[in-house]
């Protein structure tokens, strides 16, 4: 008799919560993007943790985690470049056309099975589907795990051609490829129009100063969300724990 009301009252609690955790991160404190001219949330308070919403890096960590998953990423990498492209803000659009939480090209997205790119679920569906594809991409390119992690993140950011660019040139310049540091030494070489009579490159002068830039912004990310995400687990095992003896006190 009192179990469907029950159920229904869970379900209600549940719902407040999400609701909650939207509020709050959009109610933070905003900025304005200059160059955009949208107003998009500052990063998220962390040291709000556990008391207004249970998240840990934002609302949608639960969408990213699940993508992530199916496609293997780490989901504290995709939230990076999440932060880095939109600042989580699913709304976003850039003037080169690019819109949504994953800054995805219409034409790219839906490539990769999204059609409304201000949809999270579609946006990081699409994002973490091109990620992954990326990321097998340079499986035979990079030195490591970390080293394809940059390439990925470069030709996210400029494209694959460009990179692919990058790639031969350094072949053609005697360097190792393997390694993000070794293409970043060779870029202002890429700036000069005298690598329009290289015939390994394909796409002309290559300025690189966002993508480098970009690389090394979500790697920095990713390295803090890492942290952020071991310290937040260790402390909820210790809250757990701390509920478990306590109960055990009070039994």
């Amino acid at each position: 008799m009192l179990r469907e009301p029950a159920n229904r009252i869970i379900v209600f609690f549940s719902l407040l919560l999400i609701a909650g955790a939207f509020i709050a991160f959009y109610l933070r404190e905003e900025t304005v993007m200059e160059e955009e001219g949208i107003v998009v949330p500052q990063e998220p308070d962390y040291s709000k943790l556990g008391k207004c919403a249970d998240y840990i890096i934002s609302p949608y960590d639960s969408l990213i985690r699940a993508w992530s998953d199916s496609t293997g990423l780490d989901w504290r990498f995709v939230s990076a470049i999440v932060w880095q492209e939109s600042k989580f803000n699913p709304t976003v659009s850039s003037s080169r056309g690019a819109a949504g939480l994953m800054q995805m090209m219409p034409r790219t997205a839906a490539h990769w099975g999204a059609s409304d790119l201000r949809n999270p679920i579609e946006s990081v569906m699409a994002g973490t589907r091109y990620i992954s594809s990326l990321s097998r991409r340079y499986r035979n390119v990079a030195a490591d795990a970390l080293e394809r992690q940059k390439f990925t993140l470069a030709a996210y950011n400029a494209g694959e051609g460009r990179i692919l660019d990058c790639i031969n040139y350094a072949r053609h310049r005697g360097v190792d490829p393997s390694y993000w540091d070794n293409i970043v030494a060779l870029i202002p070489e890429m700036r000069d129009s005298t690598i329009l009579d290289v015939d390994t490159v394909k796409l002309g002068i290559f300025k690189g100063h966002e993508t480098i830039a970009f690389v090394e912004q979500v790697m920095a990310r990713y390295e803090r969300y890492r942290t952020l995400t071991v310290s937040a687990g260790s402390t909820r095992d210790m809250n757990r724990q701390g509920m478990s003896s306590n109960s055990m006190i009070t039994k």
